[in-house]
């Protein structure tokens, strides 16, 4: 048996440290997070916004796909339960509670990995919602 080790970097980013909609604030913390593999293998994304009218926690990624920006929904957490989107449920967990600090925990990182991640709370589903 051969184990081959390659490093990559990945670069995992939020926008920004905390987000404002109405009275709404999120925190997104880090802000930028770099990973070096196979030493880090995991990445974790905390979000907290404490506010108790939005019962629904959301997580994009964005990635520049040949000059255009794509933003993909990853799941949601509503309450203490994920929905993650089919692409996303191999590696990707979502955890804590969405009223309160919530993690995208994103496993066996590699390059493809690297993105602008937004967390984003509602009041209702990602069916029939646009983020706050």
């Amino acid at each position: 048996m051969f184990k081959v080790f390659t490093t990559f970097i990945v670069s995992l980013s939020f926008l920004t440290e905390e987000v404002f909609s109405s009275s709404l604030l999120i925190h997104q913390t880090p802000q930028h997070l770099l990973r070096r593999t196979p030493e880090h293998r995991e990445a974790r994304l905390d979000c907290y916004h404490g506010d108790n009218n939005y019962p629904y926690m959301l997580w994009y990624q964005q990635k520049d796909k040949g000059g255009q920006k794509t933003m993909d929904l990853i799941g949601t957490l509503h309450y203490v339960n994920p929905a993650l989107e089919k692409n996303y449920e191999t590696r990707f967990n979502l955890t804590g509670h969405s009223k309160a600090k919530a993690t995208l925990v994103i496993s066996d990182i590699n390059p493809t990995d690297s993105a602008i991640y937004y967390c984003a709370a509602s009041q209702h589903g990602a069916e029939n919602s646009v983020p706050h």
